[in-house]
């Protein structure tokens, strides 16, 4: 008695497991492109999420910069160290627009609330940026997960 090797139409062996390919070659090869698409849009989606972690992270350095200076103005720390006047001056320059949005009686005080409102703008701008990145890396996971549904 000979058995036969060819999987039944069923999808079914002869021992009731599930048959491991299909015998028609264009699906399989259906299957490895939508994979392999799925792995891109996957791997977009993960480098969008690393950019904008990258974009959270500058943001939050630029506001400890902005955060540093501010303390060492308002703790009146010497100007001549060269540490101190290092990080003054890069706090300074970056927060060169929002020098002079108040203008207060006390030096100390006026830096301050300036360098603050420069320092929360960096932030809150940071995450505006870094959550438009990850939205936009993940449109196509989005896109493909209601197309194949």
């Amino acid at each position: 008695m000979a058995t036969s090797r060819a999987a039944p139409a069923s999808g079914v062996d002869q021992e009731d497991r599930p048959a491991r390919m299909s015998r028609d070659p264009a699906r399989r090869g259906a299957g490895r492109a939508r994979s392999g698409e799925r792995s891109r849009v996957a791997s977009l989606a993960v480098a969008a999420n690393s950019l904008a972690r990258l974009v959270r992270l500058v943001a939050w350095t630029v506001a400890a910069i902005i955060v540093a200076g501010i303390l060492l103005v308002v703790l009146k720390a010497n100007p001549n160290n060269g540490i101190v006047s290092a990080i003054h001056d890069l706090a300074r320059d970056l927060v060169g627009p929002f020098t002079g949005m108040f203008q207060l009686q006390d030096h100390r005080v006026e830096v301050a609330v300036n360098w603050g409102i420069g320092a929360v703008v960096y932030v809150l701008a940071g995450a505006l940026v870094a959550r438009s990145i990850t939205v936009i890396g993940s449109l196509g996971l989005r896109r493909r997960g209601a197309a194949s549904a």
